[in-house]
């Protein structure tokens, strides 16, 4: 059976990241792979979430910033860079727009000397759903840095 493809929309991610208040994480290092619910905000394609700088999922990051998430129906992969603190300046933008989305976990763990801010570049999403001839099959896009579709189907 062949799988056919679609084009992503980049706007129907952004809604979905924008309107979810969870996604999954998954993170792996040392043949160890794990996953968890995380409390995000995101600025287009760009994914923040803080979390405790000696956890498992920091530590995995340090070892592999290669993650994925999984958001409403979206299949994502992308890479992950450790921040510092959620309350550094430069981390000023994270903070607002989390503690409007996430207040709760924003006066649980903000505060907390060991939290660092984690920003994850979306790369590659994928959706399986079906296609404008009604058959089922996979949506893809390859996205830049500055969140242009980059598909090569």
């Amino acid at each position: 059976m062949k799988i056919g493809k679609n084009t992503i929309n980049i706007d129907e991610v952004i809604a979905a990241l924008e309107s979810e208040k969870t996604l999954i994480l998954a993170t792996c290092a040392d043949n160890r792979v794990t996953i968890r619910p995380m409390s995000h905000v995101n600025e287009g394609l760009a994914v923040y979430f803080q979390t405790g700088e000696n956890y498992l999922k920091a530590q995995q990051i340090r070892a592999n910033p290669n993650v994925a998430l999984y958001i409403g129906t979206f299949e994502i992969e992308g890479i992950a860079k450790i921040l510092g603190h959620p309350l550094d300046e430069a981390n000023r933008f994270f903070v607002e727009k989390y503690k409007v989305k996430q207040p709760t976990a924003y006066e649980l763990y903000t505060p907390i000397k060991d939290q660092v801010v984690v920003k994850v570049e979306i790369g590659l999403v994928r959706r399986w759903q079906y296609l404008d001839d009604g058959k089922p099959g996979i949506a893809i896009g390859r996205f830049s840095s500055e969140g242009k579709n980059d598909s090569q189907l």
